[in-house]
Formats: C-alpha cells, sequence, structure tokens
C-alpha cells in the first residue's frame, strides 16, 4: 500500500521544533558548511544555488546558498506558528525559484508562489490555496517541484480514499487510497503553463535535459518533454509504491524492489538497459549526474559511479535529540555534493566540490 504524502508532512513538522537564525557559511579545506539554527527540512538545487528550509519553533526560514561563491540570500521568512505552518515543497532552475507555504489546521491549505533570487520579495501567487484534511490527506494539494536549466515543473492533485466508512473517491473507483485528477505544470516566468492534465496518477519525480520524469499508479514511468508535455519513452515496470528513480541527462536509474534489490541504469532516449548493480538494504535514491549516483542508508551519503560501481561514502552525525532527527537530504550538481545532517537540535548542510568526491576528477 502507498505510504501517504501526509504522512511526510507530518515527520517533516514534527522535527522542525527551533527558530532558525541568519545563515553563516563557513569553509575549510574543499568544503563548506552552511549552519542553521534549526533543522533542514528540504533541500533542491540547480546549477551552483542550492535552495534550503529551516522550520523553528517561531519562524520558517527558506535560503539560496552558493557554496562557490561563498553567498546566501535570505529567501522567505515567516512565523512558523508552532510548527503548523512550514514550506511543503522547493525547487530551483536556474536564478527562478519555487515553493508551498504550507498552514496546518483543523483543514490545511497550501498554494505555489515564484519569484527570482535577484528579487525574492517579488513573489507571484502561481496557484489558488488547495486545501484538504489534514488527518487523513483528502482533498486537494500541490506540490513536486523539481528545476533544471530553464525548466521549472510542479504537480496538482486531488487524494481519496474508499473504505466502508469513507467514500470520497470519483463514482467507479476501487477501495483504497488513490491520488487522481493529477496535472503537470511547467513555470514560465511568472506564469504557469498546462502541459498534461492526467485523470490519474501523474507524479513527478525528476527533472532533466529539457525531460520530465514521471510514475504512473500502476508504478510504470515516463519521460516527457518539458516543452509540451508529450510523452518520449515509456518504462512499463510491474506495480510497486515502493519504486523510485533519478534521472539526468545521459541516465535513468531505478531502484528495483520487485525483482531484487537492484539500480537498474537505462538510457533515457532510447530506452535501453545499460547495466545492473547491486542496491543495499535500506537505500533511497536522491540524485545522479556525470555517472555518479548519490543515495542514503540511513545517515550515510553513497556516491557510486555508475560505470564501475565503485563508492564513496560521507557519514553524517548522529545526533542526540530527544524531539527527533530529520533525515539526510543529499543533491548532486556539476559544482559539487550537498547534502544536509542535525547536530543537536541545529542544521548543516555540507558542500564537497565535484573534483574532491574521490574518483579522482
Amino acid at each position: 500500500m502507498r505510504v501517504p504524502r501526509l504522512l511526510t508532512l507530518v515527520f517533516a513538522a514534527a522535527v522542525a521544533l527551533l527558530g532558525a537564525t541568519a545563515a553563516q557559511p563557513t569553509s575549510g579545506s574543499g568544503k563548506r558548511v552552511l549552519r542553521l539554527a534549526a533543522p533542514v527540512s528540504g533541500l533542491a538545487a540547480d546549477g551552483s544555488v542550492a535552495v534550503t528550509t529551516a522550520c523553528g519553533k517561531r519562524d520558517y526560514w527558506f535560503f539560496a546558498w552558493n557554496p562557490v561563491r561563498q553567498s546566501s540570500t535570505l529567501l522567505a521568512r515567516r512565523a512558523c506558528d508552532e510548527g503548523n505552518s512550514f514550506i511543503l515543497a522547493q525547487g530551483v532552475a536556474g536564478r527562478r525559484i519555487a515553493w508551498v507555504p504550507y498552514d496546518a489546521g483543523n483543514e490545511s491549505e497550501s498554494r505555489l508562489v515564484t519569484a527570482t533570487i535577484g528579487r525574492p520579495r517579488s513573489i507571484t501567487p502561481l496557484t489558488g490555496f488547495r486545501v484538504h484534511g489534514t488527518d487523513d490527506g483528502v482533498g486537494d494539494w500541490v506540490g513536486n517541484i523539481y528545476g533544471d536549466g530553464s525548466l521549472l515543473v510542479f504537480n496538482t492533485w486531488s487524494e481519496c480514499e474508499k473504505d466502508q466508512y469513507n467514500d470520497s473517491c470519483p463514482p467507479g473507483t476501487p477501495p483504497g487510497y488513490h491520488i487522481y485528477n493529477e496535472n503537470l505544470w511547467r513555470i514560465v516566468g511568472r506564469r504557469k503553463q498546462l502541459l498534461v492534465a492526467s485523470p490519474d496518477e501523474l507524479t513527478v519525480l525528476a527533472v532533466a535535459a529539457g525531460r520530465i520524469l514521471v510514475q504512473r499508479a500502476d508504478g510504470s514511468l515516463e519521460i516527457r518533454r518539458g516543452s509540451d508535455g508529450n510523452l518520449v519513452r515509456a518504462f512499463p515496470f510491474r506495480h510497486s509504491y515502493e519504486r523510485v528513480a533519478v534521472l539526468d541527462a545521459s541516465e535513468l536509474v531505478v531502484l528495483d524492489r520487485v525483482s531484487g534489490l537492484q539500480w537498474r541504469v537505462y538510457d533515457p532516449v532510447s530506452g535501453a538497459q545499460k547495466r545492473v548493480l547491486r542496491a543495499p538494504k535500506g537505500a533511497i535514491p536522491a540524485d545522479v549526474e556525470r555517472g555518479l549516483l548519490v543515495y542514503t542508508v540511513g545517515r550515510v551519503v553513497h556516491v557510486q559511479r555508475l560505470a564501475d560501481g565503485r563508492q564513496r561514502t560521507f557519514a553524517a552525525p548522529v545526533p542526540r535529540s530527544r524531539y527527533g532527527v530529520e533525515p539526510v537530504l543529499a543533491q548532486i550538481e556539476p559544482f559539487g555534493l550537498l547534502y544536509s545532517y542535525q547536530v543537536r537540535r541545529r542544521g548543516r548542510v555540507r558542500f564537497v566540490p565535484f573534483n574532491e568526491i574521490g574518483f579522482g576528477r
């Protein structure tokens, strides 16, 4: 059974417990650290810029960070209202950013807004408020923001549940928890462009090189063109809600838990399978770039070279916290590797330049 997306939100709210102060990047011996006074709850990157969020007991902070130039920009700050308000999703493509402010009460509401790093206070809402039940997640959602180069996309969708006690689904829907009416949008400047309207699930997983990777309700994957949403290639996997995948210009990497723990590497254009590598138990894929796959196992970040399987690991410290610990997040771009972790109650994002990851590049 698919885990409802609401559980992810509840977890993010539970670990966002401290007030954040201004970020203070520091550097040393080929690696840099962005220091935040609250746990990191979101991380996205494109080009040489990362956007990250940290939500505290009173405020959340949304930063753009360029670790190469060692500069940071405060993009947004807002009261967290005891963890009931935070940023649900964030993304960056070039200089354009998009994020989803989220407010929880008896019902929860969110909407997607956009701005640029150079003018972060000039905010344009691109959707109306999407409202759903806080406890069951039934209703309307917006999120799944992914960016690369000039391509920045997101989803809007609805969720329903059908059982002997509830029936919020469209007529003819089988029992269970379902995603329906999932639309795929592209952000073009200060407006949105509808690429695909789907009656069922069409969830964005990644974007790269002008292509969009989406997942269908049956577990199959599709690569669609970023300019018009047209289908480029389909990968008809067997049904599995645990299957996840990442994409770059030359590789589609799929974690296959149905046929055993395996990384299946495909050419995203031809669809040909290039190789299969063994995946460890508990692996969660995060990103892929220039033949390097990044995934996490617990609090350890793995960087694996797909050509030969060689790996380098980066262990995040295990903080002692009675409030719980946020998951380690990771991204890789041509400028380097980024990963987040927690030190006591404080958040960190570490940067490792690409040529210092450990593969002689």
